[in-house]
């Protein structure tokens, strides 16, 4: 089993039965720069609330009788979430000022963000990170409090992130696409690392710009729709993480776990029957 990774930066704990990480001597192959450090957008990367906002706008728009096209919100992509509102206002004729028509979106936002659906394949890969002692980190645009009662019910999982970084951390300049959460989220780290051995999971283009910012490399989880062109400054660009290869990037590969316990128990045997 491995050690507990302890929630503060003190040395790493000696954990004899993983491999140790691959910063500097990666077994091949590897495609990408071999990480050990795995940061994780909370809001793009583990729960799928990527088109919460885009949603909240288009059921808004209709309490107006209006409808919002598709080219409307491929447009508001990268925008903040005012910027949006001002937007659809103003394509689609709504008969309220974006302020008022803001509210009431991001009311709308919080109702549909209230119990969100985690990510595929995210669980699988998290689970399995931990079990090789990869140091994981959660960064999220919500204040400590929203957090913790976004996942309410999940907890034991997110008990296996070494720690989060909330939009509220009074050590926090700015927001993303600056990149000082993950720069803050990767000092906070045991062991020191280097920004390039830190692979950062988002599903945002000013996430995978903060990510390009701070040097580190990035694995984009877009929404289907989403030009090329936005996301050409990630590493790699994916439809779901169950495309996910981790020796791709130096990572313990699947089925790690159930190879070492068979080769546990046939040592055992072989000493049992000589």
């Amino acid at each position: 089993m491995c050690s507990k990774k302890p929630k503060t930066c003190k040395p790493p704990p000696c954990c004899l039965q993983c491999p140790p990480p691959c910063c500097s001597n990666c077994p091949p192959p590897c495609k990408y720069k071999p990480v050990s450090y795995c940061i994780f957008d909370l809001e793009s990367a583990v729960f799928d609330e990527r088109n919460v906002y885009q949603r909240a706008c288009r059921e808004v728009a209709q309490e107006y009788d209006c409808t919002v096209p598709d080219a409307v919100l491929m447009q508001s992509g990268p925008m903040l979430i005012g910027e949006m509102a001002e937007l659809v206002c103003r394509k689609c004729n709504i008969p309220v000022p974006w302020e008022q028509f803001l509210l009431r979106v991001n009311e709308r936002a919080i109702e549909l963000i209230s119990n969100p659906p985690f990510m595929a394949g995210v669980e699988r890969l998290v689970r399995h990170l931990d079990k090789h002692c990869i140091g994981l980190a959660l960064v999220t645009s919500c204040t400590e409090k929203l957090y913790k009662g976004k996942i309410q019910g999940h907890e034991e999982f997110f008990e296996l992130f070494c720690h989060v970084m909330h939009i509220d951390d009074p050590e926090l300049n700015q927001p993303k696409p600056a990149p000082d959460i993950y720069l803050l989220a990767m000092s906070r780290f045991c062991g020191d690392p280097s920004a390039g051995c830190v692979l950062v999971f988002d599903g945002k283009p000013k996430g995978i710009q903060a990510a390009r910012d701070a040097r580190m490399q990035s694995v984009m989880l877009p929404v289907s729709n989403l030009p090329c062109c936005w996301s050409e400054l990630a590493t790699l660009r994916l439809d779901t993480l169950e495309q996910f290869v981790p020796e791709e990037f130096g990572l313990p590969p699947y089925g790690t776990e159930q190879r070492r316990r068979s080769s546990h128990m046939r040592a055992s045997r072989m000493l049992s029957i000589s």
